[in-house]
């Protein structure tokens, strides 16, 4: 009966815990949705028109006037169809509920199996360092399948790994490689997780595992050639960057964060955590230097150090120095490798067990007084509102209610959201995919003429441009400097505007009469032009 109670006890404190942890966890993670800056509009876009039947867009550009012709491989269609279905089914508000638990799945994965294997005290601790890194991407994106996937597939190999699951199903694998080709563009991660776990069996040469192991590596590669695009798909991760004209803030390294001054407090975290992940390998190195200080599979009660693991680590953290986009994949697999490396360093030299609640609640609030202490204008803006943000969807309304009509000069941030509401009556100038355009474009058409008024005034008498639509909170440089300039240019009247979207109308006499209805005095905006 004792054992029985100290059972529930432990259940429920576990329980307790990882609802503290859950709610740490959403103050980083739950952001109101955007659509002028995300690219959810035309992923929910392409869904639509899968559903209809409509297929062009999967191979090339097919929403901008440019360059409608582009070829491009539509490499998360399937997540689309998805995230327009739940959309149709339980509106914005359920598609952000399904984004939100889908992470905390994946973070409750992680922690029961941290939990299992180095105990409830290191598991609680280091859930309270990484998770603001795994709520570095809010907003809903196709990547919340590689998070699932790659999640599984730790899973599965780990509990295979430990005896504690038959062979057979690792043999699920390849076919949620099917659907994660079809997703997103990190599957490539899926055959990179078993080559992780079939290294260590090469190294110690376990025939038998090699064989086994290997079979489902290549199932799981071939299973890749499952897409629309066959061969093209398998290899388009490696691919994508050969023709990639504009830079984003999410791909840049952490060193060239720094340097250009980027305001994250994630990277400070980032850099302190991976630290300690190889503080915690170089430990178990030099405490397990004279016994031999690796492990294989069959010798995993020993505490050694953990080929698998540290082939993880260095993937993970590779991906994460590489671009600020791959955070959340290192935290979350932070937690398990770290917790298991202290737990393998502590053991056999302090009591575990003896790490109580009380002790445990006591360092978690002061690594959170820590954290915060020490960025003192460090800001949570925990916003419990779910789906859109209130009136976002304004400047969008107020084009279909006045049937304004293009050509548009837009944005890149505002592309996704102009293609949600407007297409199929108007295509954009541009939108957030630099894949779907050529590179040249970006370097010699779109930043030139926001930079230039030559350059400028030459594309507008080849385009025609009718409507300005631009999402103001772009802080590029040349942006800044095109407002300046359209403000200070009678040519162009502002005639919408409000805390996302600035509208402008070309003075004509197509325009008239919703300029003299709508025209917004100058003398409203601050906007400073750059001299």
């Amino acid at each position: 009966m004792q054992k029985i109670a100290t059972f529930f006890i432990s259940k429920k404190k576990t329980i307790f815990i990882l609802f503290l942890l859950l709610i740490w966890y959403s103050l980083f993670l739950i952001r109101p949705i955007d659509l002028t800056t995300a690219d959810l509009g035309r992923h929910l876009k392409n869904g639509e028109l899968i559903l209809q039947g409509n297929f062009q867009h999967l191979f090339q550009n097919y929403y901008s006037y440019t360059y409608p012709d582009f070829p491009f491989l539509n490499h998360h269609w399937a997540s689309a169809v998805i995230f327009y279905f739940i959309l149709k089914l339980a509106g914005f508000i359920g598609l952000h509920l399904f984004y939100i638990l889908s992470n905390f799945i994946v973070f409750t994965l992680f922690f029961i199996l941290t939990k299992r294997e180095a105990g409830l005290g290191l598991a609680t601790v280091i859930s309270f360092l990484i998770l603001p890194l795994a709520a570095e991407r809010p907003e809903v994106r196709p990547e919340i399948f590689t998070y699932l996937f790659t999640t599984l597939f730790f899973w599965l190999f780990w509990k295979y790994q430990k005896c504690q699951l038959s062979y057979k199903w690792l043999f699920v694998l390849p076919i949620i490689q099917i659907l994660w080709v079809n997703t997103h563009i990190y599957f490539f991660l899926g055959p990179a997780l078993i080559a992780a776990f079939l290294l260590e069996k090469i190294i110690f040469f376990s025939l038998k595992e090699i064989k086994k192991i290997g079979l489902i590596l290549i199932l799981t590669i071939l299973a890749t050639l499952i897409n629309p695009f066959f061969i093209r798909g398998a290899i388009y991760p490696f691919k994508i960057f050969q023709n990639y004209g504009y830079a984003i803030v999410e791909n840049k390294s952490v060193i060239f964060l720094e340097k250009y001054g980027l305001q994250d407090p994630n990277l400070l975290l980032f850099e302190i955590t991976f630290s300690l992940l190889v503080l915690s390998f170089v430990l178990l190195l030099f405490f397990n230097r004279r016994k031999g200080p690796f492990r294989s599979s069959e010798g995993a009660k020993e505490g050694k150090f953990s080929l698998p693991l540290f082939f993880l680590a260095a993937i993970f953290s590779f991906m994460a120095w590489w671009a600020l986009r791959n955070f959340t994949l290192f935290g979350f697999f932070s937690l398990p490798i770290l917790a298991i490396n202290l737990k393998n360093i502590l053991t056999p030299r302090f009591s575990l067990s003896s790490l109580s609640f009380k002790i445990i609640c006591a360092l978690t609030t002061v690594f959170i007084l820590i954290f915060f202490l020490s960025d003192p204008d460090r800001q949570i803006n925990f916003h419990p509102t779910l789906g859109l943000l209130p009136g976002n969807n304004a400047a969008a309304e107020f084009l279909q209610k006045e049937k304004i009509a293009g050509p548009i000069f837009n944005n890149y941030d505002i592309g996704s959201y102009l293609i949600f509401y407007l297409y199929p009556q108007e295509r954009v100038f541009i939108d957030n995919r630099p894949e779907a355009y050529p590179a040249s474009f970006f370097q010699k058409v779109y930043i030139p003429m926001q930079q230039n008024e030559e350059i400028w005034q030459a594309q507008e008498q080849k385009y025609h441009f009718n409507t300005i639509i631009f999402a103001y909170h772009d802080l590029t440089p040349w942006a800044q400097k095109f407002l300046a300039k359209r403000i200070e240019n009678p040519t162009w009247v502002p005639v919408f505007a409000d805390q996302y979207t600035i509208i402008f109308l070309k003075r004509n006499d197509q325009n008239k009469n919703l300029i003299d209805k709508y025209e917004i005095p100058r003398s409203n905006f601050g906007i400073i032009p750059n001299q």
